[in-house]
């Protein structure tokens, strides 16, 4: 069994159609960490059936003593982690939508590989699998990895962003040191097409330059276009196209 962690804000619509995505038996625990303070989630807004009611657990920002605005995704991260029944865990962003089979795919590969990534698409017109992306969404886990690696870095809420470049730089480093099989699902597709409902307020720590001084790195450009041999999936992890 699995344990589903989806990181929530201000879309209900969009999360209510990616729950109803999941469609797999093998999720008996979704954890839903909203972030937004203004306005509490409840289970009734999202017209779920009572089998997908049975498995949430509904989380909101001042079950955690929250009440400011912010960006808290690496937190909620770390918790949905921490307090998860399962030993295996399969992040997801509210606005994605899983392809048929994805979640079982996840299972599956999580008997053999230590991290698996399914794919996204985020062009709603070429419907193309990206196997580039060091996404925050769609990849599965065995909890031991996720602590052995530290978790992810809290410091990025300063940043609203820039996270998971950090954790993906981690986990590349701890897999090729340890030589731990990873895989990467091609099949196991979300469909990731929203814009984001969050504003972009003036960030309180440059994301770029807190990763530089954090790993000792010299490295020019966005960060979106660092580490082309991590970004490049085929190159470290295996593929199963099943």
């Amino acid at each position: 069994m699995i344990t589903l962690a989806v990181f929530t804000y201000n879309r209900e619509q969009r999360l209510s159609q990616c729950l109803h995505s999941i469609n797999s038996p093998f999720v008996n625990e979704i954890l839903l960490f909203n972030d937004d303070e203004t306005q509490d989630l409840d289970i009734l807004q999202l017209q779920l059936s009572p089998a997908l009611e049975k498995c949430i657990k509904i989380f909101n920002p001042i079950d955690f003593g929250y009440t400011s605005r912010a960006f808290r995704k690496p937190i909620y991260q770390n918790k949905a982690v921490e307090i998860s029944k399962n030993n295996t865990i399969l992040f997801s962003d509210d606005d994605g939508i899983f392809s048929m089979g994805a979640v079982d795919a996840h299972v599956n590969a999580l008997k053999d590989f230590s991290f698996c990534a399914g794919s996204i698409i985020r062009n709603r017109l070429l419907k193309r699998k990206s196997k580039s992306i060091l996404q925050g969404t769609n990849y599965s886990f065995k909890k031991k990895l996720f602590k052995a690696i530290g978790g992810y870095d809290e410091a990025y809420v300063q940043s609203k962003g820039g996270g998971d470049v950090d954790f993906w730089y981690r986990i590349y480093n701890f897999v090729k040191l340890h030589k731990l099989p990873v895989v990467f699902l091609p099949n196991a597709c979300q469909n990731v097409t929203v814009k984001s409902e969050r504003k972009k307020n003036i960030s309180k720590m440059s994301a770029r330059e807190y990763t530089l001084n954090k790993h000792g790195l010299n490295l020019k450009g966005p960060m979106y276009k660092w580490f082309p041999e991590i970004r490049d999936k085929f190159q470290w992890m295996q593929t199963i196209n099943e």
